[in-house]
């Protein structure tokens, strides 16, 4: 059977066995990554929080169970193609709209299955209000010195079980490929800020099961390069802004790396743009910089991620 056709049979046959003729859910299906505690945090005793801001916008802190929510396309727009979003928001916040599911909704309506990981956050908010000062405006909060020196300590610890999150959800969305209509050798993974760090984690080390087809780092970037790059790396899309927080590796350091290994790369540093620029799709809050989603897209039909549509 043609391979396009089998991936929308399947996708179509998922959907009628949940209920969802024609298109994705109203409210996407999550689905956590581990059986029981997650590896590596099974002390981790604190409270989550999730708050939405006046304009609807969605955030999450003190993430220590990790999930991904699916945002499934319409059976017949389906590619067989899957897509990781991993939100940033400097590994203590996931700015879960902006650079989450307004993202995964745009990739679901073109035929990509779009699956937003809620990855493992470093703690620092002891209550609510804590958890979302900088985005309320409420005062930061203040630490005794015992109490900062073990934020300072967690938080490399944190940020390694997060890129472990990264991995998992390929793995999962690998594992469970059938069940979702997608084809487990097109399964990328893409980020933005902390997200895009923990993306190019990914991108470097793997194993056959947690491989990304694809990789798309969005102004963020590796902390290290190796002497050489996997052997399976995978096609390289980087986007970000001229004007950028980071010192040290850029994605265009990655491009080159890639470039010179022979791998298909791709890079777009928009000028006049600040870093955190994530994606919205109302006209009113649309910004030029936003075009990245479109030549994303066109990359993974160059590279053939899309597959023979």
């Amino acid at each position: 059977m043609h391979m396009k056709r089998l991936f929308v049979l399947v996708a179509l046959i998922a959907t009628a066995c949940a209920g969802q003729p024609g298109g994705p859910a109203a409210t996407p299906a999550s689905y956590r990554l581990y059986d029981g505690p997650a590896p590596g945090s099974e002390a981790w005793d604190w409270e989550e929080y999730s708050y939405t801001d006046p304009a609807g916008d969605s955030y999450f802190t003190n993430i220590k169970d990790p999930e991904i929510v699916a945002y499934l396309p319409a059976a017949d727009r389906a590619t067989g193609a899957a897509m990781i979003v991993c939100p940033g928001g400097g590994f203590t916040v996931n700015y879960y709209t902006k650079e989450g599911s307004n993202v995964a909704e745009w990739l679901s309506a073109h035929g990509v299955a779009a699956f937003v990981l809620k990855y493992r956050l470093v703690h620092f908010a002891r209550n609510s209000e804590e958890a979302f000062y900088s985005i309320t405006g409420a005062p930061e909060p203040v630490y005794t010195p015992e109490e900062r020196a073990a934020l300072e300590a967690h938080r490399p610890v944190a940020r390694s079980l997060g890129n472990d999150d990264g991995r998992a959800a390929i793995a999962y969305v690998r594992s469970h490929a059938g069940e979702f209509g997608v084809d487990p050798d097109r399964i990328g993974i893409m980020g933005f800020s902390a997200g895009g760090f923990l993306t190019s984690d990914v991108a470097l080390n793997h194993t056959p099961e947690s491989r990304p087809n694809l990789v798309a780092p969005i102004y963020g970037a590796a902390t290290v390069l190796p002497e050489a790059l996997p052997s399976d790396a995978a096609p390289l899309f980087v986007a970000a802004p001229e004007i950028d927080l980071f010192n040290g590796l850029t994605g265009i350091s990655m491009v080159q790396a890639w470039r010179a290994a022979g791998l298909p790369a791709e890079a777009h540093y928009f000028a006049c743009e600040n870093h955190g620029f994530g994606y919205y799709p109302e006209p009113e809050r649309q910004r030029p910089s936003f075009v990245w989603i479109d030549l994303l897209y066109a990359f993974m039909q160059k590279t053939g991620f899309l597959g023979d549509n």
